[in-house]
């Protein structure tokens, strides 16, 4: 996805509409109340495009990005029942800008935007996209190849640096970290996507944007290549013949990766192997615009795109064939990919509700609603039903494996959802359509909610569903996908202002939170849950979801390890004689009872006693009295770190997350099983102050991020 792919995506989407660049907006021009009401999220006086960096950086990253793109949770577990957008699809996403200085933007919110120094900062509301490789491609790593969706940020990846030597280029390969990867969950549709036959047997799929590297050491993006006449490269900088170029729909992921090289103009470090051919990662895709004119080949965006009359014009040599539309230097026996086809059954509709039923209030919050709301007369109801109809076969058509069914004759003022006989079902009481003022907008955020409660995201309640303010956060993401573009905003909208003027407003305080729930969250709580997911933010503390910087270093404590009966065996000392060297160092109090190192043992410790009673030669004996003292000294420590919530595993035990000061050698860590802990063990030297520093990479087990603020503590073996 290239940005500017991105940006003009988003201004298709609003066509008709004013749509702006962040970077490129004259805010002296601006009126103080568009900027400090954000009218942009209704697109007055346009609509903003997010900074691209604050898209791939922050937004990309968030649980609601990785919901909505990738149908994943923040572990990468997949969501049921989602289906993940287009690679372009824009998504309504937030920035903290100062306006005084437009290059200045981070991801705070709320008041910790507005109250910052130095400038004048606003939260403004702007769009980003979902994340070009198709799911599946191999990319070169230093130990062979991986598909492209399992890499995870600190993988290593294979980078090159060029150089362009006569007509061809010599390339150097060497192990990169990957800083970012990102992209749409593997059941998703791309309305068009590049297939790409090459050489012997290879084949890759990317999107129309993505960068090829050529013979001559230029880039040129996947649309605009001729078969025949171009080449792509290998890795050993060969020329590649490529056969086919075919361009069509695809059912499936797509994703993308970047290096934790900085961008500085220069594509060194930007290259991959995918598939045997070298390719730029997303980093330069994201400053396409800015590498056209020295690395682009020559007048690439007069180059027509294949599938256009210009490009059949062009390239009269090249042969058409009958899927979609691709072109081929050469006759091809079968070129027309399988495609897998879905469906669901619809399920039967029941009324009745079981006791563990997921509900959009609790049992007192409905009895409160029930008694304190106005309601419409029954003979009324006829007129609502319709639109309630409406509704329902909206969602219905976006999510037809959920049973949806209105019970007007139902008194209970709430929204129900469970799973009963196989079936997933949602009922809709007529106690709560017949209250007043709430509209389609309401009733939609209340059905977002229960269908995120059916998809079983974890946390889970008491009732074996999505948690109650978790599912608030997630719903917004269930309404982009019923209602598209300014719709979306429309239905938000307007919805939480019924949700909170015709229902939230008539429970009383004493049962203000939800008690059913195990975290729970009062109703601001849980309209803070809906705007942080409207705005691609992390979840409001205190819902049980992953909260940014939330993750803290505590504490560390060194703890010397112990030796054992083996650990002086070298070639000079037998495992018998080892044996008799660990019980006479703890006679003579070297070691401990349990095989630590006595804390005033120095380089200078006299040791001569260890082999006193052996008869071998004074020089032997002090060859071998020298091995035990090595042992001894380089018995290294274990270091117990401990922080604020429990870890996840596969992040935590990667060593190259942590590091010292002085250096020293990470050997080996362990996380803890019963507390919230991790040790690592390194070869630390007594009576140094040493700074441990926890790498960013590291998570929590419920995905919230390390604060940058409390990643390092200080400690010292004694």
């Amino acid at each position: 996805m290239a940005w500017e792919d991105c940006v003009a995506n988003i201004k298709r989407n609003y066509a008709g509409k004013r749509v702006e660049e962040i970077s490129t907006v004259n805010w002296s021009g601006v009126s103080q109340d568009a900027i400090y009401n954000d009218t942009f999220r209704n697109g007055d006086p346009f609509f903003l495009i997010c900074p691209d960096r604050h898209c791939v950086d922050f937004v990309n990253t968030t649980p609601a990005d990785h919901a909505l793109c990738q149908c994943k949770d923040i572990n990468g577990n997949p969501i049921p029942d989602c289906t993940p957008p287009s690679a372009l699809y824009p998504e309504k996403a937030s920035v903290c800008l100062n306006i005084q200085n437009p290059k200045q933007y981070n991801a705070k919110s709320g008041k910790s935007c507005y109250n910052q120094p130095n400038g004048d900062w606003n939260q403004l509301t702007c769009y980003c996209c979902c994340s070009c490789f198709a799911n599946g491609t191999r990319i070169g790593i230093p130990n062979g190849h991986k598909a492209i969706e399992q890499f995870l940020p600190g993988d290593k990846v294979l980078t090159a640096n060029m150089t362009v030597q006569g007509t061809g280029v010599d390339l150097s390969w060497s192990a990169a970290t990957v800083k970012f990867s990102n992209g749409t969950g593997p059941d998703g549709h791309q309305s068009a996507m590049i297939w790409i036959r090459h050489g012997e047997e290879g084949m890759i799929i990317v999107t129309p944007d993505h960068l090829f590297l050529m013979p001559n050491g230029k880039l040129k993006r996947a649309d605009r290549l001729v078969p025949g006449n171009d080449r792509l490269v290998s890795a050993d900088g060969m020329p590649i013949m490529i056969h086919e170029v075919s361009i069509g729909e695809y059912h499936g992921g797509v994703h993308h990766i970047s290096t934790d090289k900085a961008f500085d103009g220069s594509i060194d470090g930007h290259l991959l192997i995918a598939e045997g051919v070298v390719s730029g990662d997303f980093m330069l895709q994201v400053y396409a615009p800015r590498l056209k004119e020295l690395h682009f080949v020559d007048d690439h965006d007069s180059l027509p795109k294949i599938g256009s009359p210009e490009y059949e014009a062009n390239n009269a040599h090249l042969q058409g064939g009958v899927y979609r539309s691709f072109k081929t230097a050469e006759p091809v026996q079968n070129t027309v990919p399988q495609q897998p086809q879905k469906f669901y059954v619809h399920g039967q509709r029941v009324t009745a509700i079981p006791d563990n039923t997921a509900k959009f209030l609790s049992t007192q919050q409905e009895r409160d609603l029930d008694n304190n709301a106005d309601k419409q007369n029954f003979t009324d109801v006829g007129i609502g039903n319709a639109m309630i109809q409406y509704v329902l076969k909206l969602f219905r058509g976006f999510y037809s494996d959920i049973v949806f069914y209105h019970d007007i004759g139902r008194l209970e003022t709430n929204g129900y959802a469970f799973e009963q006989y196989g079936k997933k079902i949602i009922v809709i009481s007529g106690g709560l359509t017949r209250i007043k003022d709430l509209s389609q907008e309401g009733l939609a955020v209340i059905l977002a909610h229960l269908i995120t409660r059916l998809q079983k995201i974890a946390p889970l309640g008491n009732d074996g569903y999505t948690s109650v303010g978790m599912a608030d956060y997630y719903a917004t993401n269930v309404l982009r996908n019923v209602y598209f573009g300014q719709a979306y905003n429309q239905a938000l909208g307007e919805g939480l202002e019924q949700i909170r003027n015709d229902i939230f407003a008539h429970i009383e305080s004493a049962q203000d939170q939800y008690e059913e729930d195990p975290f729970a969250p009062t109703t601001d709580t849980r309209l803070d849950a809906f705007a942080a997911g409207d705005g691609m933010q992390y979840p409001p503390e205190g819902i049980g979801g992953p909260v940014q910087f939330a993750l803290q270093v505590e504490s560390a404590l060194a703890l010397p390890n112990t030796l054992n009966t083996y650990s002086f065996i070298t070639e000079d000392i037998s495992h018998e004689t080892s044996i008799e060297l660990f019980e006479c160092l703890q006679t003579n109090k070297v070691l401990d009872d349990q095989g630590g190192v006595a804390a005033d043992f120095t380089v200078d410790t006299d040791l001569m006693f260890v082999f006193s009673s052996l008869d071998m030669s004074n020089s032997f004996k002090r060859l071998l009295t020298e091995q035990v003292r090595y042992v001894l000294l380089h018995a290294g420590a274990s270091v117990k770190i401990r922080v604020s919530l429990p870890l996840n595993a596969v992040t935590a035990m990667n060593a190259a997350n942590y590091s010292f000061v002085p250096e020293a050698c990470v050997l080996a860590v362990r996380v803890s099983t019963v507390d919230p802990s991790v040790t690592v063990t390194a070869g630390l030297k007594r009576g140094i102050e040493y700074v441990l520093t926890v790498s960013n990479l590291v998570r929590a087990e419920d995905g919230s991020t390390l604060d940058p603020e409390h990643s390092s503590v200080s400690f010292k073996w004694e």
